[in-house]
């Protein structure tokens, strides 16, 4: 009887073994089918890129010099480009008057660029002008009682350089001509020019003298002075009389971004030229590029002072020409991409390789002779492996002057990666 009553609970325990195997069975396919259908981890993307990329290939041209004299040329971008003798003291003739606008608009300021006070030419005023015109300077013509505006006095300073009109400001501006004299000195002491020293206004004197470097201080504070920036920058004006005054600086108007300042030209001093020109500056840099310069001292065999003038002003000209050739405008879609090395790798093992190819970027950019892209890669995230086949984008590189983006590149795989196989799959 007892064995009769076992036969039943073994019977019993039959179906719950079945139904815990098929448990078993049942829970591996499901989870091998987890496995089979899953999406694998992303690929693995491993880039080789150079630190920079040449955005504008290439060296600067040589800044020409003059063979003789002295010679100075300074940029806001680059600093000091070229340069003969700069610190070698010599006569500066008419290039002094700079130094005369910037003390007299110091002292008497055009509020807003205006004509400022009107001045009537007194009798001291002619004799000024016949001691010039005896002394074959530079001169403007003035009569007793004789009206001009401050700011035509200045022009006529200027541009005909007029060596009369200069004594005029002085004694207007200080009362005497050695009291504007001191000014003169006082203010090249403030600005740095410690090889410079005013004789007088005009600048006819040769014991008026400067050097190249030191000029360089005077451009810059004359361009820093918007009213005198704009006067030394006029090719020519009417005065009270009705006659038309123009500047003797020839670069102006035909020489690209040429903001003039004076020349120079006397026995002693030969020819000599203060100039500043400006161009687009580059991107990353300031929106302008100046460069100041200086030429004293261009003599000539037989002493022609137009020729020695015309010298100065020609061989500013080339200089300015060469220093502004340094810069290109560049279309970075027209640069060969950067070359890669790396690859992208799945995680059961297949690999591809990369290249790169132009994305976007700035239409045109103005850069310097040589300027270099600062590159760096990023990898595109949640990539589905399975997906990438040839010309997939699986990264991207992006060239940087400063914190300037210039150009994009997309990084395509050269291959694709296929499947993984379900035994991968099922043990991964």
């Amino acid at each position: 009887m007892s064995r009769d009553r076992t036969q039943p609970r073994r019977a019993r325990f039959l179906p719950l073994a079945f139904t815990v195997i098929a448990g078993v069975v049942l829970g591996a396919g499901a989870f091998a089918a987890v496995r089979l259908v899953s999406t694998p981890p992303a690929p693995q993307v491993t880039l080789g890129l150079p630190q920079t990329l040449a955005l504008a290939p290439g060296s600067a041209p040589p800044i020409p010099v003059p063979s003789s004299g002295s010679f100075d040329l300074v940029s806001s971008d680059s600093g000091q480009l070229a340069k003969v003798a700069p610190t070698t003291v010599s006569p500066i003739g008419s290039v002094a008057k700079v130094m005369t606008a910037l003390v007299v608009l110091q002292q008497r300021p055009l509020l807003d660029g205006g004509p400022g006070p009107t001045y009537t030419i007194t009798a001291p005023d002619v004799t000024f002008f016949h001691q010039v015109v005896a002394g074959d300077g530079s001169n403007y013509p003035v009569t007793t009682g004789e009206q001009f505006t401050e700011r035509q006095l200045l022009l006529a300073l200027l541009l005909p350089s007029a060596n009369n009109i200069a004594e005029t400001l002085a004694a207007w501006v200080a009362g005497s001509q050695s009291a504007f004299v001191a000014d003169l000195n006082a203010e090249a002491t403030t600005l740095g020019m410690t090889q410079t020293t005013f004789a007088d206004a005009s600048g006819y004197s040769p014991q008026t003298v400067s050097t190249a470097a030191d000029l360089i201080k005077l451009g810059e504070a004359a361009l820093a002075n918007p009213v005198l920036a704009g006067l030394v920058a006029t090719q020519s004006a009417v005065m009270p009389d009705g006659t038309t005054i123009k500047n003797l600086d020839t670069d102006l108007g035909s020489v690209p971004g040429w903001l003039g300042l004076k020349t120079g030209s006397t026995p002693q001093a030969g020819g000599c030229l203060l100039f500043a020109a400006q161009h687009a500056g580059p991107v990353g840099g300031s929106a302008e590029v100046t460069v100041v310069g200086a030429i004293l001292g261009q003599v000539t065999a037989d002493g022609d002072l137009d020729e020695e003038l015309g010298d100065a002003l020609s061989g500013a000209a080339s200089a300015v020409k060469a220093a502004f050739d340094a810069y290109r405008i560049v279309n970075p879609g027209s640069v060969k991409p950067p070359s890669l090395s790396g690859t992208v790798r799945s995680a059961w093992g297949t690999s591809a390789g990369l290249q790169a190819s132009y994305q976007t970027g700035t239409a045109s950019v103005e850069v310097r002779v040589g300027a270099l892209l600062s590159l760096s890669g990023t990898a595109v995230s949640h990539l589905d492996p399975t997906a990438v086949a040839d010309g997939t984008v699986v990264a991207h590189v992006t060239g940087r002057i400063g914190a300037i983006t210039v150009a994009t590149w997309r990084v395509e795989a050269t291959g694709s990666l296929g499947d993984p196989s379900w035994q991968w799959l099922l043990t991964h």
